[in-house]
Protein backbone atom coordinates (compact mmCIF):
# COMPACT_ATOMS: atom_id res chain seq x y z
CA UNK A 1 0.00 0.00 0.00
CA UNK A 2 1.53 3.38 -0.88
CA UNK A 3 1.76 5.29 2.16
CA UNK A 4 0.25 8.81 2.83
CA UNK A 5 2.22 12.08 1.95
CA UNK A 6 2.30 13.69 5.36
CA UNK A 7 2.77 17.81 5.60
CA UNK A 8 6.27 19.28 6.65
CA UNK A 9 5.71 21.26 9.54
CA UNK A 10 8.29 24.59 11.53
CA UNK A 11 8.74 24.41 15.04
CA UNK A 12 7.09 27.81 16.68
CA UNK A 13 10.11 27.26 19.38
CA UNK A 14 13.54 26.50 17.46
CA UNK A 15 12.50 26.63 13.77
CA UNK A 16 13.33 23.02 12.77
CA UNK A 17 11.64 22.01 9.89
CA UNK A 18 9.85 18.42 10.93
CA UNK A 19 7.34 15.63 9.77
CA UNK A 20 6.05 15.94 13.28
CA UNK A 21 2.96 18.53 14.23
CA UNK A 22 4.77 19.24 18.11
CA UNK A 23 8.01 20.08 18.46
CA UNK A 24 9.51 21.77 21.68
CA UNK A 25 6.65 21.00 23.82
CA UNK A 26 4.72 23.22 20.99
CA UNK A 27 2.12 23.10 18.09
CA UNK A 28 3.91 23.33 15.13
CA UNK A 29 3.06 25.61 11.83
CA UNK A 30 2.55 23.69 8.38
CA UNK A 31 5.02 24.80 5.57
CA UNK A 32 4.30 22.76 3.05
CA UNK A 33 1.30 20.46 3.05
CA UNK A 34 1.02 16.93 1.08
CA UNK A 35 0.11 17.86 -2.19
CA UNK A 36 2.75 21.23 -2.42
CA UNK A 37 5.36 18.83 -0.66
CA UNK A 38 4.73 16.21 -3.44
CA UNK A 39 4.87 18.75 -6.07
CA UNK A 40 8.03 20.32 -5.10
CA UNK A 41 9.66 17.05 -4.50
CA UNK A 42 9.13 16.05 -8.42
CA UNK A 43 10.08 19.61 -9.28
CA UNK A 44 13.48 19.00 -7.18
CA UNK A 45 14.30 15.73 -8.56
CA UNK A 46 13.51 16.95 -11.89
CA UNK A 47 15.77 19.67 -11.65
CA UNK A 48 18.91 17.27 -10.21
CA UNK A 49 17.74 14.49 -12.71
CA UNK A 50 16.83 15.66 -16.24
CA UNK A 51 16.58 19.73 -16.34
CA UNK A 52 19.01 21.89 -14.51
CA UNK A 53 19.54 24.21 -17.27
CA UNK A 54 15.95 25.41 -17.43
CA UNK A 55 16.35 26.63 -13.69
CA UNK A 56 19.68 28.23 -14.45
CA UNK A 57 21.52 25.27 -11.72
CA UNK A 58 24.93 23.58 -13.16
CA UNK A 59 25.84 20.14 -12.19
CA UNK A 60 29.14 18.73 -11.33
CA UNK A 61 30.74 15.82 -12.68
CA UNK A 62 28.93 13.72 -10.05
CA UNK A 63 25.49 15.50 -9.60
CA UNK A 64 26.24 18.09 -7.26
CA UNK A 65 24.32 21.79 -7.29
CA UNK A 66 24.42 24.36 -4.70
CA UNK A 67 21.50 24.21 -2.67
CA UNK A 68 20.93 28.44 -3.16
CA UNK A 69 21.22 27.95 -6.83
CA UNK A 70 18.55 25.89 -7.26
CA UNK A 71 16.32 28.12 -4.19
CA UNK A 72 16.99 31.06 -6.59
CA UNK A 73 16.12 29.25 -9.72
CA UNK A 74 12.69 27.81 -8.35
CA UNK A 75 11.90 31.74 -7.59
CA UNK A 76 12.78 33.17 -10.65
CA UNK A 77 11.09 30.79 -12.61
CA UNK A 78 8.00 29.75 -10.58
CA UNK A 79 6.19 32.71 -8.79
CA UNK A 80 4.18 30.06 -7.65
CA UNK A 81 6.73 29.14 -5.21
CA UNK A 82 8.74 32.12 -4.00
CA UNK A 83 8.03 31.47 -0.33
CA UNK A 84 10.87 28.49 -0.78
CA UNK A 85 13.73 28.68 1.64
CA UNK A 86 16.73 26.31 1.66
CA UNK A 87 15.61 24.98 4.86
CA UNK A 88 12.23 23.87 3.04
CA UNK A 89 14.41 22.17 0.43
CA UNK A 90 16.50 20.74 2.59
CA UNK A 91 14.06 19.17 4.68
CA UNK A 92 12.57 17.44 1.97
CA UNK A 93 15.57 15.94 1.06
CA UNK A 94 16.13 14.42 3.83
CA UNK A 95 12.25 13.16 4.69
CA UNK A 96 12.03 11.38 1.32
CA UNK A 97 11.01 8.05 1.93
CA UNK A 98 12.55 6.89 -1.05
CA UNK A 99 15.87 8.23 -0.37
CA UNK A 100 16.52 10.24 -3.82
CA UNK A 101 18.51 12.73 -2.74
CA UNK A 102 21.85 13.11 -0.82
CA UNK A 103 23.15 16.45 0.63
CA UNK A 104 27.07 17.21 1.48
CA UNK A 105 28.02 20.81 2.84
CA UNK A 106 25.44 22.69 1.26
CA UNK A 107 24.94 21.07 -1.77
CA UNK A 108 22.28 18.37 -2.84
CA UNK A 109 22.29 15.99 -5.53
CA UNK A 110 19.95 13.03 -6.78
CA UNK A 111 21.29 9.46 -5.86
CA UNK A 112 19.90 7.67 -9.10
CA UNK A 113 17.83 8.01 -12.14
CA UNK A 114 19.36 10.74 -14.14
CA UNK A 115 18.95 11.32 -18.15
CA UNK A 116 21.60 14.14 -17.81
CA UNK A 117 24.98 12.29 -17.93
CA UNK A 118 26.73 12.26 -14.15
CA UNK A 119 29.53 9.82 -12.78
CA UNK A 120 28.65 8.77 -9.18
CA UNK A 121 30.28 5.76 -7.52
CA UNK A 122 28.06 3.47 -5.61
CA UNK A 123 28.69 0.71 -3.64
CA UNK A 124 28.39 -2.64 -4.46
CA UNK A 125 25.65 -5.15 -3.57
CA UNK A 126 26.49 -8.70 -3.12
CA UNK A 127 24.23 -10.11 -1.21
CA UNK A 128 20.67 -9.34 -2.73
CA UNK A 129 19.77 -12.69 -4.52
CA UNK A 130 16.23 -11.47 -6.13
CA UNK A 131 15.09 -8.13 -7.06
CA UNK A 132 12.15 -6.85 -8.49
CA UNK A 133 11.03 -4.73 -11.62
CA UNK A 134 7.78 -3.37 -11.74
CA UNK A 135 6.27 -2.42 -15.86
CA UNK A 136 3.48 -2.76 -17.56
CA UNK A 137 2.40 -5.49 -19.34
CA UNK A 138 2.85 -3.88 -23.16
CA UNK A 139 6.33 -3.93 -22.64
CA UNK A 140 6.21 -7.10 -21.39
CA UNK A 141 6.94 -9.15 -25.09
CA UNK A 142 10.06 -6.67 -25.69
CA UNK A 143 11.44 -7.53 -22.10
CA UNK A 144 11.37 -10.77 -22.40
CA UNK A 145 12.79 -11.17 -25.33
CA UNK A 146 15.71 -8.34 -24.93
CA UNK A 147 16.09 -8.21 -21.48
CA UNK A 148 15.79 -4.55 -19.57
CA UNK A 149 17.86 -1.93 -20.94
CA UNK A 150 18.76 1.73 -19.71
CA UNK A 151 16.55 3.18 -22.26
CA UNK A 152 17.50 7.25 -21.53
CA UNK A 153 18.69 6.57 -18.20
CA UNK A 154 22.10 5.38 -17.13
CA UNK A 155 20.88 2.33 -15.02
CA UNK A 156 18.48 -0.18 -15.40
CA UNK A 157 16.39 0.43 -11.92
CA UNK A 158 15.09 -2.38 -10.06
CA UNK A 159 13.69 -2.82 -6.57
CA UNK A 160 14.03 -4.72 -3.52
CA UNK A 161 10.58 -5.34 -2.79
CA UNK A 162 7.65 -6.77 -4.99
CA UNK A 163 5.79 -3.56 -3.20
CA UNK A 164 8.13 -0.92 -4.07
CA UNK A 165 8.14 -2.28 -7.68
CA UNK A 166 4.34 -2.36 -8.00
CA UNK A 167 4.72 1.76 -7.14
CA UNK A 168 6.99 1.95 -9.91
CA UNK A 169 5.17 0.49 -12.32
CA UNK A 170 2.03 2.35 -11.78
CA UNK A 171 3.51 5.37 -12.78
CA UNK A 172 2.94 3.73 -16.28
CA UNK A 173 0.08 2.41 -15.97
CA UNK A 174 -2.69 0.78 -14.43
CA UNK A 175 -2.00 -2.64 -16.35
CA UNK A 176 1.61 -3.56 -13.93
CA UNK A 177 3.13 -6.89 -14.33
CA UNK A 178 6.07 -7.74 -11.63
CA UNK A 179 9.13 -9.01 -13.00
CA UNK A 180 11.95 -11.40 -10.81
CA UNK A 181 15.58 -10.98 -10.68
CA UNK A 182 17.96 -13.44 -10.36
CA UNK A 183 20.93 -11.54 -8.94
CA UNK A 184 23.13 -14.55 -9.44
CA UNK A 185 22.17 -14.98 -12.71
CA UNK A 186 23.55 -11.50 -13.13
CA UNK A 187 26.83 -11.78 -11.12
CA UNK A 188 27.68 -14.96 -12.93
CA UNK A 189 27.50 -12.57 -16.23
CA UNK A 190 29.87 -9.90 -14.72
CA UNK A 191 26.63 -8.20 -14.76
CA UNK A 192 27.41 -6.15 -11.15
CA UNK A 193 24.80 -4.66 -9.17
CA UNK A 194 25.09 -1.34 -7.30
CA UNK A 195 23.28 0.32 -4.50
CA UNK A 196 21.26 3.44 -4.86
CA UNK A 197 19.23 3.29 -2.09
CA UNK A 198 17.45 1.73 0.66
CA UNK A 199 15.10 0.30 -1.51
CA UNK A 200 16.84 0.56 -5.27
CA UNK A 201 19.58 -1.41 -6.95
CA UNK A 202 21.11 -0.23 -10.11
CA UNK A 203 22.47 -2.45 -13.27
CA UNK A 204 23.72 -1.02 -16.21
CA UNK A 205 21.69 -4.34 -18.01
CA UNK A 206 19.59 -7.02 -17.37
CA UNK A 207 19.10 -10.42 -19.74
CA UNK A 208 16.35 -11.82 -20.71
CA UNK A 209 17.74 -15.12 -19.35
CA UNK A 210 17.57 -13.85 -15.69
CA UNK A 211 14.49 -12.51 -15.54
CA UNK A 212 10.91 -14.29 -14.42
CA UNK A 213 7.57 -13.47 -14.24
CA UNK A 214 5.64 -13.26 -11.24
Amino acid sequence: MKDKVRPLYRCSICGTIIEESVHCGRPCVIVLGPKDRVRLSKLLSGILRHFPHRFGVKLDEEGWARIDAIVEGIRERRPDLRHITSDVLIAIAQYDPKERFEILNNKIRARYGHTVRVKISYEEDTKSKVLYHGTVRKNLKNILSEGLKPMKRQWVHLSTTIDDALTVGKRHGHDVVILKIDCNCLRSRGIKIYIASKSTRLVQYVPSECIFLL
